[in-house]
């Protein structure tokens, strides 16, 4: 009896020490079965480290590092960001998964799905193309020995667009030499080509020109001609053809009349640089039918004419240098020679001028 007292009492005292002990087997039992949750414990000093919380007691967090171990942080000194859940691919080794594209709105007329991409801004128009040109102004004065005067004043236009290129040229020259004028010309021009082909263009030009000094009132030409192109490079450009044309001529003792002529022409550019380019033309012409001119004998005039032959040659160089966008120089010689005009001292003409261009 006094043994099973004795036990009896025993039992009773390490009761409640055994039922403490299994509690808290219990409780690290329930820990280890709960799944812990990936995450990163960011230290207020800056440092990261990536594992699980254990748990959360007295404002402390109890973090598990698979590299430092078990540690304990306050509250205060650390805050945890949770980590999504690792994909089962991932663990498996395979690659995630492709995204799947968001669903965009059905169109009302097919019902096909139209990704939402903005439009780009449509490239602006092409400006139309417009005439450029320059006006040049040539300006002498001599006095002492000799009292000359010059005055030259040009300009020119061209326009191109598609397979045409046009350009117009006016031109008016004056000049005196002791109080004689030995100049006094007006002319114009107006040149169209039309590409046929890379290399092969026809060309019409109609021309004026009225010249006190030698005599003109008025010649009007009118050619019609199929040119080549022999030269096309970033600086060389040049050109040559041959033509017919129709001349109506008023002048002085020059039988006013129609005449046609064969024409032959050719020119070149040569740009230098930038800033300096280099121009040549050359033209000529010639009728195998002769012009009839009055000649003169003494002080009067005589009825009589002769038959010269109807031929003429113009050639003209320019060199020009920019100074600016706008603003260049010039300098040219220009002869002509023509056989039909009645005074011998004015069929040639031959001139060296400098100019101030200004470009529009």
């Amino acid at each position: 009896m006094s043994f099973g007292v004795c036990f009896f009492r025993l039992s009773k005292r390490c009761a409640p020490l055994r039922t403490g002990r299994w509690s808290f087997h219990f409780i690290l039992l329930l820990i280890s079965i709960l799944p812990t949750t990936a995450a990163e414990l960011h230290l207020n000093n800056g440092d990261r480290i990536t594992g699980e919380v254990v748990m959360r007691v007295d404002d402390k967090i109890h973090f598990r590092s698979p590299i430092l171990g078990d540690l304990v942080v306050a509250e205060t000194d650390a805050a945890v960001v949770e980590e999504p859940d690792t994909p089962v691919e991932s663990l498996a080794g395979l690659p995630p998964p492709e995204p799947k594209p968001k669903s965009t709105p059905a169109t009302a007329d097919t019902g096909s799905r139209v990704a939402a991409v903005p439009l780009a801004p449509p490239p602006p128009a092409p400006k139309p193309p417009r005439w450029k040109g320059k006006i040049e102004f040539g300006f002498s004065n001599q006095s002492g020995r000799t009292d000359a005067l010059n005055l030259s004043v040009r300009t020119e236009a061209e326009l191109k667009k598609d397979l045409n290129h046009y350009r117009a040229n006016a031109r008016f020259l004056y000049g005196k030499t002791s109080n004689i004028v030995s100049s006094n010309r007006r002319d114009g021009s107006f040149r169209w080509r039309h590409e046929i082909s890379e290399r092969i263009f026809t060309q019409s030009l109609s021309s004026y020109t009225d010249d006190r000094v030698a005599g003109i009132d008025l010649n009007l030409e009118q050619n019609g001609s199929v040119g080549y192109q022999f030269l096309r490079t970033d600086r060389h450009t040049g050109s040559l053809g041959a033509g017919l044309t129709v001349q109506y001529r008023d002048a002085v003792g020059v039988e006013t009349a129609f005449n046609y002529l064969g024409e032959f022409f050719q020119d070149y550019t040569y740009k230098i640089n930038g800033r300096l380019s280099f121009s040549q033309a050359i033209n000529a012409l010639y009728s195998p039918d002769s012009q009839a001119r009055s000649i003169s004998t003494g002080t009067s005039v005589s009825n009589l004419t002769q038959e010269a032959e109807n031929y003429k040659v113009r050639f003209n160089s320019a060199l020009q240098g920019k100074m600016s966008e706008r603003i260049s120089l010039n300098l040219r010689y220009e002869y002509e020679y023509d056989n039909a005009i009645n005074n011998p001292a004015a069929r040639t003409d031959q001139r060296i001028t400098s100019s101030v261009g200004y470009a529009f």
